[in-house]
């Protein structure tokens, strides 16, 4: 038994010693193996892996070609009659008639109304036997200075008291005439106070109606001191009103004093209006043109910023490389912006600016046929 446990340990020992030198020559060949070049027989070196890089950002592009665009100055007004004038009477009386009606259109000159004469009549028949009577007075006093039985002061009282007559028939031949109310103007009769039986009056406070002068009409409006130099007399604007109906006016008048509270000037334009379509009181915008500068019209999502907050678009030059430009908004329509700060001719990413940045490369996807507002 003891003879068997011995020969078991030595077999022990001789397996260690074995294990130990092949561990051994495993690093001693892996080490060798390091040593022998490539050239005599060894491992061949690994390639190292080669990156390739990504493709360029392919962009959607259209040429513009700058127009020239008339810059225009903006501005609210108020539309106003050329002429409002109030209706009155020139003599006392009672009504008689009315011949026309609140609405009416009236020429200068026309009938209004009629007074009652009441004792008009009669006092022209008495002004005018006055007359013939100091004409007989005077002729006989003529002839008797001529003869030198009358002196020349008697002949020139006889022409005074004729000249006092004549003076009385006329009078009354006016106030005649006053009993005939008449439009002053031309125009539309706006207002009117009176009716058949009223009894009117003079003086500017007893006013008979309105008439409003509306041909031409006249549009007010006000710009400001910074503007007012670039507007002159005689340039033809154009004026919305408030019902969308666009007419063309001239400039006449510009004030020369500022407003004291808003530092405007008052501007005024003249509209043809000879059928009164217009109406006086109405709200308007007034375009009036400045200048013509060559622009570029654009779509508002062409527009971007860049990290300073500046407005622009981004554009590619010849190398296909992306570029940012500042741009100005001059006008702005319902579909786009007319823009100033470009080149005349210029390629603008319309598509896929929002992916790419200032000086990269990118590929350039041509629109053919590409008009109106990129």
């Amino acid at each position: 038994m003891a003879r068997d446990e011995s020969g078991i340990m030595k077999f022990s020992h001789i397996l260690a010693v074995v294990f130990a030198i092949g561990a051994a020559a495993w690093v001693l060949s892996g080490n060798l193996g390091d040593d022998v070049p490539a050239s005599e027989g060894g491992a061949e070196p690994v390639p190292e892996t080669v990156i390739e890089a990504p493709p360029a950002t392919s962009v959607r592009v259209a040429t513009s070609v700058a127009i020239p665009h008339a810059l225009e100055l903006t501005l609210t007004g108020q539309t106003a009659a050329e002429r409002i004038v109030a209706l009155s009477a020139q003599t006392r009386g009672r009504v008689e008639a009315v011949e026309v009606r609140e609405g009416d259109f009236v020429e200068a000159g026309d009938l209004i109304a009629r007074l009652v004469p009441d004792d008009r009549m009669e006092r022209l028949e008495r002004a005018r036997s006055s007359v013939r009577l100091r004409e007989i007075e005077y002729e006989a006093a003529s002839r008797l200075a001529e003869s030198g039985w009358q002196t020349e002061a008697a002949e020139a009282e006889a022409l005074a008291q004729l000249d006092r007559a004549r003076s009385d028939l006329a009078a009354i031949r006016l106030d005649i005439e006053r009993t005939r109310i008449k439009a002053p103007i031309s125009g539309v009769l706006e207002e009117l106070d009176i009716e058949e039986g009223s009894v009117v009056f003079t003086g500017a406070a007893d006013t008979l109606g309105t008439i409003v002068d509306l041909d031409p009409i006249t549009v007010v409006s006000f710009v400001s001191e910074t503007r007012v130099a670039s507007i002159e007399t005689g340039i033809r604007g154009m004026v919305t009103l408030a019902t969308g109906e666009t007419v063309a006016g001239v400039v006449r008048y510009i004030a020369r004093t500022a407003d004291e509270q808003t530092r405007t000037y008052r501007i005024e334009l003249d509209i043809p209006n000879p059928q009164h379509t217009i109406r006086a009181g109405m709200t308007t915008l007034v375009r009036l043109p400045l200048a013509t500068v060559p622009s570029h019209f654009l779509s508002p999502s062409i527009l971007s910023l860049d990290d300073s907050g500046t407005l622009g678009v981004k554009i590619i030059n010849g190398e296909s490389t992306v570029r940012f430009l500042p741009v100005t908004i001059i006008s702005a329509e319902a579909d786009g912006y007319h823009v100033a700060g470009l080149p005349e001719r210029v390629t603008l990413i319309t598509v896929g600016h929002e992916f790419v940045t200032d000086g990269e490369a990118v590929t350039p996807v041509h629109v053919d046929g590409a008009s109106g507002t990129l």
